[in-house]
């Protein structure tokens, strides 16, 4: 059974020969290949031989063309500054006021920001990989590119002054703002699925609840996930892929609402109780995690690994509908043996439906 397999029949409910193992590793593939971070998220051919490099070394069961936060933005004319070796950072963001919101277009995914890099390294390394190994597209979820365009503070203040009665706010630009955003995801995932990608994502970490309260989520962000997914699962299901939510924190108290996104998959952070997870929302939704990306696979022992991936099994893996995964992005500087350990705990874990 091949990793694109092992995949496609954890998503049906079917027993899989070893337990998938998917950990989150976007930036962490140029640092195993060696080149610049600069290079990497700038170049399409970099960033998929990298990740290529990367599934040579660990043969892990999905690769994520991922780096930075700010292809998408940059399409509606947020300026970022490059680094040599760490990702963009925010120079300008596109909108002085929620006022100017009207004056903002969807970006053509092909042709404005970054996203043609994205797009063009998921097409290269669906040609290398030839329906092996799943791969999985970045998406900036709505909140979180409102973010991005808007700039976060001004984003969560409006909403506050809005709900608290503290000041007049346009709370309809600020409806229209994640209107475009989450156009904007759509129309960015439809590229990818042309391109290759066997799973579109959702990643809305401005969404967590260490951010926001589950009101403010409940209100105005889970309409516009759900919109999202509502929309393109019938496209990614015509191509035979999936859709993903991630979503960084402790976010128990909003799982069920996670789960009526209609993501196919949930991807769980480390903060939250993945136990608690299976228990509550595991029949309705694939779960994907949660080993602690900095403080297990970066910061702990090989042995420390091997402890929390088993945590992490006993705590979803009964009854199948479960994928091991990091709870969020693999930090590029994590050692190689503990890479390899996770991968080599999944493929000794014999896995039913």
């Amino acid at each position: 059974m091949n990793s694109a397999q092992r995949i496609r029949r954890t998503m049906q409910g079917l027993g899989t020969d070893t337990l998938p193992v998917a950990p989150y590793m976007g930036n962490h593939g140029a640092a195993v290949a060696g080149v610049r971070l600069i290079d990497y998220y700038t170049q399409p051919t970099t960033m998929a031989d990298a990740q290529y490099a990367a599934w040579e070394v660990y043969g892990q069961d999905m690769v994520c063309i991922q780096s930075d936060n700010y292809y998408i933005a940059e399409g509606f004319g947020m300026q970022a500054d490059y680094h040599e070796n760490s990702t963009p950072t925010c120079r300008r963001v596109a909108l002085a006021d929620l006022s100017d919101v009207a004056k903002l277009k969807v970006p053509d995914p092909y042709t404005q920001g970054r996203m043609h890099v994205y797009l063009e390294a998921t097409e290269r390394i669906a040609g290398k990989l030839k329906d092996s190994v799943i791969i999985r597209s970045p998406g900036t979820g709505p909140f979180s590119l409102a973010g991005h365009l808007l700039g976060v503070e001004k984003l969560v203040m409006h909403i506050a002054e809005h709900e608290y009665g503290l000041a007049d706010v346009d709370i309809q630009a600020l409806h229209a703002l994640m209107e475009m955003t989450t156009e904007a995801l759509l129309q960015f995932s439809i590229a990818q699925l042309k391109a290759g990608a066997d799973i579109v994502q959702c990643g809305d970490s401005l969404a967590s609840l260490d951010v926001i309260s589950p009101q403010i989520y409940e209100k105005y962000v889970y309409p516009y996930e759900k919109k999202f997914f509502d929309a393109i699962n019938p496209i990614a299901h015509s191509y035979g892929a999936f859709s993903l939510l991630h979503i960084c924190g402790d976010n128990n108290r909003v799982m069920q609402l996670h789960a009526e996104t209609g993501a196919d998959m949930l991807e769980v952070d480390y903060k939250a109780d993945l136990k608690a997870y299976k228990e509550k929302i595991g029949q309705r939704i694939v779960l994907v995690g949660n080993v602690d990306p900095s403080g297990v696979l970066l910061q702990g022992s090989v042995e420390d690994v091997r402890r929390a991936c088993l945590a992490c099994i006993d705590a979803a893996a009964e009854k199948g509908g479960f994928i091991l995964g990091s709870g969020c992005e693999v930090p590029m500087q994590a050692p190689v043996q503990n890479m390899k350990e996770m991968v080599r705990v999944a493929r000794a874990h014999q896995n039913g439906g």
